[in-house]
């Protein structure tokens, strides 16, 4: 393994740890589920959009886990498009940012983030801290995560992956917008109305 890979391997731990800390903290603390991809009654189509994520999002975490840990694996079954050294560094860097941004939404969510649309429970709509420039910076922190894996590895598996993971979340935020516009009906619609989906847009 070379730095990058370490460096990769190391982002991807930290990922895991903060996304599975989150869940058991809220299990055991506030006594939530907040795992709920793919669970509950809900509507078909979010049922269908959640579980297409969550294998999506399982292989691409796999194939990130085989690009970092067994890297001659990787050159040998997966097509290389490109190996440069400051390249996968930048990508390092876009992935870093990513996480970073997913784990401050976490925190700033507090009891009210969840894994996938919670029809179970009331939650309430948060509009602060990092909230206030992007209605959805978990999902913005997620996009940057994949992007970075793609741009480190730099083979055509995970690019293809990331592309899919990234369409994936686009089509869960709108099915969480359609959800929070049910649940918080005229305060979700002015807050759309002056913070972006996602950072400038």
């Amino acid at each position: 393994m070379n730095l990058i890979n370490i460096g990769s391997f190391a982002l991807l731990c930290i990922f895991g740890i903060s996304y599975i800390s989150k869940l058991i903290i809220l299990a055991y603390k506030n006594n939530i589920k907040a795992n709920v991809f793919g669970k509950g009654i809900k509507l078909k189509e979010t049922l269908v959009v959640e579980k297409c994520l969550k294998v999506i999002t399982f292989i691409e975490i796999g194939i990130w886990t085989v690009d970092a840990l067994f890297p001659a694996f990787a050159e040998k079954w997966f097509i290389k498009i490109y190996e440069s050294f400051g390249i996968s560094f930048f990508g390092l860097t876009i992935t870093l940012i990513g996480i970073s941004l997913f784990i401050l939404a976490m925190m700033v969510m507090k009891t009210s983030w969840r894994a996938g649309i919670d029809k179970s429970t009331k939650t309430t709509l948060v509009t602060s801290g990092i909230y206030r420039y992007s209605r959805n910076p978990a999902f913005v922190g997620m996009d940057l995560m994949f992007i970075g894996i793609a741009i480190i590895h730099g083979n055509l598996i995970t690019m293809v992956l990331s592309i899919l993971v990234i369409i994936s979340l686009h089509l869960q935020i709108l099915q969480e917008e359609n959800h929070m516009k049910e649940v918080f009906q005229k305060k979700y619609n002015e807050y759309a109305n002056k913070t972006p989906r996602y950072l400038l847009f």
